[in-house]
């Protein structure tokens, strides 16, 4: 060989966004780039394709090691009428891997167990070890009741207090929201009662929830779901501080809920910006070290499964169920695939179940600290939307809180041109949902379910669930 050979020592040259566009421009010979591949969210924030590089301060945005055998908790919800039912799928749901239990209570039957009373809970529950299964209290109307039977039945049970875990699920706000109903000042003066006998009692017990599903499920977009969580954990955090509570002890009694979907890139960056969005806030109020840390409930969402071909709902939870993994959620209730329809036969609840085991066992998610960490897209849109909720929180509070948006019809407002505009979107083809607006089975097979769930006649004033996919197949 004459030629000097080449130094092999150096790296591959650097590489900026300036080059990568001009590579991709001339790849689509004289298209315009924005127009041909620009893609953007439902807050209007630019999610690819892009050049992404690290963000400023940029993290992983949760260290907490994981349990090798129960990466995030498993919880289900109890949805059937009667006790004996109730308590059938609970056993069920434990000795089917289930780790936590999401009873959900209902004055009337229709949505949950009828329980108004301390032993009918206590039948519901009968056979289950409490201190190893935590309950999660999921209730729109009567929270402040069904709270107290539930505490109550810990004292019957002569249950240890000090470890004993699990939830309320108070959120007077959401419930009024939901209802369309002016929001009693004594509410907050009840919980603060239930505060103050849950932490004498049960100082691990989460007391309240801070739930922007609810929104989500409305028609919200990401942004407006986390700002309705922000809006609460602010209310809460306030309503703890005149309780007489430092913040480093109020910030863990609050549960987050988000709504997980198909969408899994938005959806995990959702996940990471409510974390940074809540250590922000219970920052402002004093709080630091690990009471910073968010504690998240997941839910896949309800809008998006089908009511006509329910067996595509398998691969929409999963979808969603990996979303609510790789994001890092501290709990993950995944809706059974009937539940656009009715109540859950056992298979569809074994199903559900199932599925947890399959991400954290076979997927391998529960092994990896944060999944998402160092993915640039993932923390670019958390950024991104963590400051385009956090606008939108500033709105809010501008109105005197959460609360006062509520009562004056802005935020349900705001919360109905994003559900009409999702409606357009799909309806003109530019959104599409998968089996139902595109490549739907002809033929769907039919799915078994214990019964319709009924109807409900909610108040326009009020912030009504939709199911964006149903309402495409012509069912209400």
């Amino acid at each position: 060989m004459t030629e000097t050979p080449k130094a092999l020592s150096g790296g591959f040259p650097a590489r900026n966004e300036t080059d990568w566009r001009a590579l991709a421009e001339k790849a689509l010979r004289g298209a315009d780039f924005d127009a041909t591949l620009g893609r953007e969210t439902a807050d209007r924030l630019m999610r690819g394709p892009a050049f992404f590089t690290r963000p400023d301060g940029a993290h992983a945005v949760d260290t907490r090691p994981k349990d090798e055998y129960l990466p995030w908790g498993m919880r289900q919800a109890i949805v059937e009428p009667d006790p004996q039912s109730a308590n059938e799928a609970a056993l069920a749901d434990l000795m089917g891997g289930v780790s936590e239990l999401q009873l959900n209570l209902d004055p009337e039957g229709r949505h949950g167990l009828k329980a108004n009373e301390i032993d009918t809970l206590d039948a519901a529950l009968k056979g289950i070890d409490l201190s190893l299964a935590p309950i999660h209290l999921e209730t729109l109307r009567g929270q402040g009741h069904h709270a107290d039977l539930l505490l109550t039945l810990f004292a019957r049970r002569r249950l240890d207090g000090e470890g004993l875990r699990g939830g309320l699920g108070i959120n007077p706000i959401g419930r009024s929201a939901r209802q369309g109903v002016a929001l009693s000042p004594d509410c907050f003066d009840k919980a603060k009662a239930l505060l103050e006998l849950s932490q004498a009692a049960f100082p691990q017990l989460t007391i309240f929830r801070a739930d922007g599903a609810l929104a989500f499920e409305a028609g919200a977009t990401e942004a407006q779901e986390l700002a309705v969580m922000a809006g609460s954990v602010a209310a809460y955090m306030r309503l703890m501080g005149d309780a007489g509570l430092d913040a480093n002890t109020a910030a863990p009694l609050i549960e987050l809920r988000l709504a997980a979907d198909t969408d899994i890139h938005v959806s995990i960056a959702k996940l990471r910006a409510a974390r940074q969005v809540f250590a922000r806030i219970v920052s402002s109020f004093g709080a630091d070290g690990p009471a910073l840390r968010a504690n998240i409930q997941a839910v896949t969402a309800a809008r998006m499964l089908s009511a006509k071909d329910p067996w595509t709902n398998l691969i929409r939870n999963a979808c969603a169920g990996f979303a609510a993994a790789s994001g890092g959620a501290d709990a993950i209730t995944i809706r059974p695939l009937t539940d656009a329809l009715g109540r859950p036969s056992g298979f569809a609840r074994r199903v559900a179940r199932n599925l947890h085991t399959l991400l954290a066992e076979e997927s391998h998610i529960g092994k990896v600290t944060d999944p998402a960490a160092g993915s640039y897209l993932h923390e670019t849109l958390a950024r991104n939307l963590a400051e385009k909720a956090w606008e939108i929180f500033q709105e809010i509070e501008a109105r005197g809180g959460l609360a006062a948006a509520f009562a004056d019809g802005s935020l349900q407002t705001a919360i109905a041109a994003s559900r009409s505009a999702a409606m357009t979107r799909i309806a003109e083809g530019e959104a599409i949902i998968l089996g139902v607006t595109k490549y739907p089975d002809p033929d769907p097979r039919a799915v078994q379910t214990r019964g319709s769930w009924g109807e409900e006649d909610w108040p326009e004033s009020g912030l009504a669930p939709v199911n964006l996919a149903a309402a495409f197949e012509g069912e209400k």
